[in-house]
């Protein structure tokens, strides 16, 4: 049986007026040069001083309309990114996140206030990305009740519907080149380094044939939920993301 060859999608994450332009501009001239309709995942309200990295950027709010009106899709990247909750989340990548374990009447109300200052930018949020992976059932009856039932998460490889959720997996970090699936590459442009900034472009070149957009993905067969054999997959990789995830930590200087 011939596997079909994989497809990648592109997603920056943290994207706020006070992160780092610099490197930011640096990696859309990339995906511009190579043609990339990536997701661009928008704090609606940030309020986490991590990602506040020099003063705010005036022009924000225009650059990301202007992104959008060239063809990229905008994701609410959560509500203001405070990461303070220790509840469990499904996928269970960190100890704290924004939403998991949250009230579920705050859940939803957040959800709706971040659509409203998006919506309010001129922008038009199509998905959901939630802050550190970290969301829980709640999390997804909120966002099916607010009409933004698109997810991009989850170590499938190949889109599936969960929860009334549609979930787009984003598994990858980095470039990295995959024998089948699709795989959605996320980038923090704020902590991205120069080798990932050339490998990126590397990247981009060598398999410009398998590039995909949201509105691909979107519009290609319908998903449906996934197969036993497909989720103990998912299962796995998600098992091998905790470990990697939970060795950073240790190592990582405090």
């Amino acid at each position: 049986m011939n596997r079909r060859p994989p497809q990648y999608l592109i997603r920056l994450d943290d994207l706020c007026p006070a992160m780092l332009r610099d490197p930011r501009e640096r990696f859309l001239s990339i995906l511009a040069r190579h043609g990339v309709s990536s997701i661009l995942a928008v704090v609606p309200d940030n309020q986490d001083s991590d990602l506040n990295r020099q003063t705010p950027d005036p022009e924000f709010w225009d650059r990301m309309r202007s992104l959008q009106a060239a063809g990229a899709t905008i994701a609410m990247h959560g509500y203001r990114h405070a990461c303070a909750s220790r509840g469990t989340s499904i996928l269970g990548l960190h100890e704290k996140t924004e939403f998991a374990g949250v009230n579920p009447s705050v859940q939803r109300q957040w959800i709706r206030s971040g659509l409203a200052i998006l919506r309010g930018q001129g922008l038009r949020p199509r998905l959901f990305v939630a802050p550190r992976h970290g969301f829980d059932r709640n999390t997804l009856r909120a966002l099916a009740a607010e009409g933004l039932n698109i997810l991009s998460d989850g170590f499938a490889r190949r889109p599936f519907t969960q929860h009334q959720i549609l979930w787009i997996p984003q598994q990858l970090w980095e470039p990295v080149a995959q024998k089948t699936g699709l795989w959605t590459i996320c980038i923090h442009t704020n902590t991205a380094t120069a080798s990932l900034e050339e490998g990126l472009g590397r990247f981009l070149a060598e398999h410009a044939s398998q590039l995909t957009s949201f509105d691909q993905v979107i519009a290609g067969k319908p998903p449906s939920r996934l197969r036993w054999s497909e989720k103990i997959q998912a299962d796995l990789a998600n098992l091998r993301a905790r470990i990697s995830n939970g060795r950073s930590r240790i190592t990582s200087p405090s």
